[in-house]
């Protein structure tokens, strides 16, 4: 049952490419762009979407394809180190280029949450808090 459950949600979560922007920089500080994808991702989350969008400027300026030195990828800047776990959540194989995907790269952002807030800690640990 695993199996189907995480083919339809890989369906829903790849059907969302009509809802985001193209990447353009919000001088306000915020990826006004994304907040679709990122209130459509809420509830996996529980995050609070204007905190995330800040979050998402002050890690990438809301540019998808940015890579650090550091081996971060995409939007919300997912740490390479995540990719096992990410990979059995998501049912396929992530890869920095993957996270580079704005659809996946906010999927991965909502998992990570989860996983941290399940553990009992602040959904925006990755994110040293957040914004």
């Amino acid at each position: 049952m695993t199996g189907r459950v995480t083919v339809i949600a890989f369906a829903v979560i790849t059907s969302l490419a009509p809802i985001v922007a193209p990447a353009t920089v919000d001088a306000a500080g915020t990826c006004r762009q994304y907040e679709p994808l990122l209130r459509y991702m809420a509830p996996i989350a529980h995050w609070d979407v204007p905190k995330m969008s800040r979050t998402m400027w002050r890690e990438s300026h809301c540019r998808p394809y940015v890579r650090s030195r550091t081996r971060d990828s995409g939007l919300l800047q997912v740490n390479d180190i995540n990719v096992r776990y990410l990979s059995a959540r998501m049912g396929r194989k992530v890869t920095p280029a993957l996270l580079m995907n704005p659809v996946f790269n906010v999927w991965a952002g909502a998992l990570l949450c989860r996983y941290w807030r399940n553990a009992g800690r602040s959904c925006y640990t990755p994110w040293n808090g957040g914004a």
